[in-house]
């Protein structure tokens, strides 16, 4: 299933690639730009390993007196779900988001430029994941489902149990998406398709970060930030490199 909506998802975007014609490449390399994004990137996953180290899972007498009050009301909606088939979704629409920017490998004037795009994609893919695991680990917000009596036990004394916030899967879904609609954007500003692919990058992570929630492994709130976030980066860093 994860392959078939994958090649589903890349055909459709194949589609809108290969009927456009593109005109000057739009981006350029540059010390003063991509050494601090990479040196962020970087950094922020050096920092996010370094304070995994030291995150203890929850432990059952802690479990026991978490207080379901204490969560905001809109948030509570995630504690009532346990799907796997949530998780499953999310898994297959985060995996499929990552086909965005390198759709446009497909057209050949785009591979001439391959070290360009693969690197803008690459430094933004840093940053943004150095965020989603230093966030986590600073954070330390139990998972929906520590809340759910359906749970195992077993799962929420794992470390993973308490990286809540905020949503990976929903910010890398909406890195990859907004960063290949914003790179289409710009290849081809006179397409025809422009708001189709921009409205496709929008609801595809929306739909990852519904899995999420249903899955009870995020709250909504971690949703509504890992896509602000992912969003955020996906049309900045292709930016910052734009001549």
């Amino acid at each position: 299933m994860r392959l078939f909506f994958f090649l589903t998802v890349f055909v459709f975007l194949a589609s809108f690639v290969s009927s456009n014609a593109q005109q000057t490449f739009p981006y350029q390399l540059s010390n003063q730009v991509d050494f601090p994004l990479l040196g962020a990137g970087i950094l922020t996953t050096g920092v996010a390993i370094y304070l995994d180290r030291r995150v203890e899972p929850l432990l059952e007498e802690q479990i026991g007196i978490l207080e379901i009050d204490r969560i905001l009301g809109f948030d509570r909606y995630s504690i009532r779900h346990y799907s796997n088939a949530g998780h499953q979704l999310s898994n297959v629409t985060a995996l499929s988001s990552i086909a965005f920017p390198f759709a446009l490998l497909l057209d050949k004037e785009n591979r001439e430029h391959s070290g360009e795009l693969l690197l803008i994609t690459l430094e933004g893919a840093l940053i943004n994941a150095g965020l989603i695991n230093l966030t986590k680990t600073i954070v330390r917000r139990p998972r929906p489902f520590v809340y759910n009596g359906s749970a195992p036990l077993e799962l929420k004394l794992k470390q993973e149990a308490r990286y809540s916030f905020f949503s990976g899967h929903t910010a890398v879904s909406s890195y990859f998406t907004f960063a290949g609609a914003q790179m289409y954007n710009d290849i081809y500003p006179d397409s025809r398709y422009k708001s189709t692919v921009w409205v496709t990058a929008a609801v595809l992570p929306l739909i990852t970060g519904y899995g999420r929630m249903r899955a009870g492994k995020h709250f909504p709130s971690d949703v509504l930030v890992g896509y602000g976030v992912g969003a955020l980066l996906g049309v900045l860093v292709p930016r910052l490199h734009r001549l």
